[in-house]
């Protein structure tokens, strides 16, 4: 194996300038740009947070608001010629105020500003609505300055009536705010959040420069045949690339990464030198696991690629993918205490933060064996790979059937590159972030996802996607077994809630953020329950499950592909909480979907299912209360009623996709 390391090192460096041009010249110059823009994104927020917001103020009322704004300070007034929404729109003032009488509007149900010694508003109390654009962070900001500097006015008057009453306010009540942690601790905890991110970067813009050529491209070239007919072990080529792509991306990563904290030490990156021998022994050790297993996985992407170009392709959502893992280090409610201690890249991001918060633990040396073993088993499956061409499986002489086969070798990718663009978009569109906007978006690409596939890949589209009826009783199986359903999930999520150990603060949070304030119970049913349903079966129980079901699946259900497909689901609802319950949801509809060919019970499963968390939601029930033996009888109904069901046989559905192909 040394010798084949040897050798590879050396063919790699024989092109030493292109190799120093491409993987440090150019990323060495590209670092200032990189860190002097994280050092002006923090400015501009600072300077948003703190500038001058200009207002316009209408209404009945407006003079009163007027002159408050001298006292909440920050606002200023814009004049207008048109009309206040048109000066929104042409971002001439970052929001506008109307003001109006209470006895003229109705008052709605998440009034900031009411009284709340009151049942209802006085006749004598103005209506302050502040209009903005969410899809601009400035005018999200002036509203959000505006209704805190109204509430201080409010508090300050209060406090004036009381004591013009004889009660001293401070006798009432005394708030002191008192800051525990450093300046050092707050930069060491950015620092914590962002270093695993940077890495995962870095480390796969180095090692890709070799892993991508090591096997796909010699592949492609003919030369791993050379390799393949040696003396050599499989195992021992893989361990030979694995290393030269380790010590490549280790000597052209580490001046990268160096140059980034240094253009980053505004943000805290000088506090690092502070940290203490043991965290800096921790941090280098976790670095190098994480090198190491960044390394496994580049090179895995390119046993996995038949060719170079192809390995190219599979190279950005490879990317995409292994950063959102290591985008745990970010959810600071999240421990390496959990089950997230096992999950590749995740749990060595975690391992990274805890190391550089001090945060010392036996958890630690859990996450480097489960790093290593997570190494050792893609190290394994490159060996498995290293044939000279991916196409030795069996193959069926039904043209079709070779298409929907190969169509089962990249499919998983499209949806990793999908999932990924999901996580991205948001981020760079505001207008997307919020709920509305994450259903029109996810729930697009998860209906048209399928379809265009399928078409690509030449694939009937009624038998492909399950669009036939199935008989009465499985769907009164189905309709029985669909409160099961949900009662079902929640006990997974108990379980998940005791593997993934988050307050409850923190998960309200999360969902205060994505439920918009305005949506009504129907809106939110046809959001949370109508669009998935429809959309995400058309996408994992139609497309994907065409693609990757086995011919003996059409039998009897085999737990790999319900697991593989319910797996997939639950990682594309993008919360750590909700993806072992909605990846056991998934394997469930799997199975419905084999069982009876056809989607449309896994709708309606799907729809009642997101349909009673709804509606539900609303009466605070604490499902932990169920006895243990009520979820030992729920399982045991739901999955008797689920093995009830019966399916429309091989002969009928080769039947009907032969008369479909032919219709085509």
């Amino acid at each position: 194996m040394w010798t084949l390391f040897y050798y590879e090192l050396r063919h790699i460096l024989r092109d030493i300038t292109q190799l120093l041009v491409v993987a440090l010249l150019i990323p060495l110059l590209l670092t200032p740009f990189v860190g002097n823009s994280f050092q002006r994104a923090l400015r501009q927020s600072e300077a948003l947070q703190s500038g001058t917001f200009f207002v316009a103020v209408v209404g009945p009322r407006a003079q009163e608001v007027r002159a408050l704004l001298p006292q909440l300070g920050k606002f200023k007034e814009m004049p207008l010629t048109g009309s206040p929404g048109e000066a929104l729109r042409e971002n001439l003032v970052d929001c506008f105020i109307t003001v109006e009488d209470a006895a003229d509007v109705d008052s709605p149900g998440d009034w900031r500003l009411e009284p709340l010694a009151t049942r209802s508003r006085l006749a004598e109390t103005p209506r302050l609505t502040v209009h903005y654009n969410q899809s601009r962070e400035r005018s999200q900001r002036a509203q959000i300055a505006f209704s805190e500097g109204v509430g201080r006015y409010l508090s300050r008057t209060r406090d004036r009536y009381l004591s013009q009453l004889g009660i001293e306010p401070k006798r009432l009540y005394q708030v002191h705010s008192e800051n525990l942690a450093s300046r050092r601790q707050e930069q060491v905890q950015l620092m914590a959040s962002l270093v695993p991110i940077v890495l995962i970067f870095v480390l796969f813009g180095t090692g890709s420069v070799t892993a991508l050529d090591a096997v796909a491209g010699e592949r492609e070239r003919g030369s791993l045949a050379t390799l393949l007919v040696s003396a050599l072990d499989r195992r021992t080529i893989a361990g030979a690339k694995w290393l030269t792509v380790v010590v490549i991306s280790l000597t052209f990563g580490l001046p990268q990464l160096l140059g980034l904290l240094w253009n980053m030490r505004g943000l805290g990156g000088h506090s690092l030198a502070l940290l203490s021998p043991g965290s800096w022994f921790c941090l280098f050790f976790f670095c190098l696991l994480l090198c190491l297993q960044v390394s496994a996985v580049l090179l895995w992407i390119s046993a996995r690629s038949s060719t170079f170009k192809q390995a190219q392709l599979l190279y950005m959502p490879g990317l995409l993918v292994t950063g959102a893992l290591a985008a745990v280090s970010w959810m600071q409610a999240l421990p390496l205490r959990s089950v997230m201690v096992l999950v590749p890249i995740s749990g060595l991001s975690l391992a990274l933060r805890d190391s550089l918060l001090e945060d010392f633990s036996l958890w630690l040396l859990l996450a480097a064996a489960a790093s290593l073993c997570w190494t050792l088993f893609l190290l394994r499956s490159v060996a498995d790979n290293l044939t000279l061409d991916l196409l030795d499986k069996p193959h069926s002489d039904v043209p079709v059937e070779q298409m929907r086969r190969s169509l089962s070798g990249d499919i998983l990718w499209y949806y990793a590159l999908a999932g990924a663009l999901m996580v991205v978009v948001p981020g760079n569109l505001p207008i997307l972030s919020g709920l509305r906007g994450q259903v029109a978006l996810i729930q697009t690409t998860m209906l048209f996802l399928p379809l265009v596939l399928l078409r690509i890949y030449r694939q009937p589209l009624r038998p492909s996607l399950r669009w036939r009826n199935t008989s009465l009783s499985n769907w009164t199986i189905c309709l029985l077994a669909a409160p099961l359903m949900h009662l079902c999930a929640n006990s997974v999520a108990i379980i998940s809630s005791w593997l993934l150990p988050m307050s409850e603060e923190a998960v309200r949070q999360m969902t205060q953020l994505l439920l918009p304030k305005d949506a009504s119970q129907l809106e939110l049913f046809f959001l949370i329950a109508v669009c998935p349903a429809f959309c995400e079966e058309m996408a994992f129980r139609g497309g994907l499950l065409h693609a990757v079901q086995q011919p003996r699946d059409r039998l009897h259900p085999s737990w790999r592909t319900c697991l593989l497909v319910g797996l997939a689901f639950g990682a594309f609802h993008f919360s750590v909480q909700r993806i072992l319950p909605t990846a056991v949801i998934g394997s469930l509809l799997t199975y419905v979907a084999l069982k009876t060919n056809s989607i449309w019970p896994c709708m309606m499963l799907h729809l009642v299912n997101n349909a009673l968390a709804v509606f539900l939601s609303s009466l605070a029930i604490d499902y932990t209360q169920l006895p243990g033996w009520g979820w030992i009888a729920a399982w045991i109904l739901l999955l008797y009623l689920l093995k009830r069901l019966a399916g429309v046989g091989p002969d009928r559905e080769e039947r009907e996709a032969s008369e479909t192909t032919a219709e085509a």
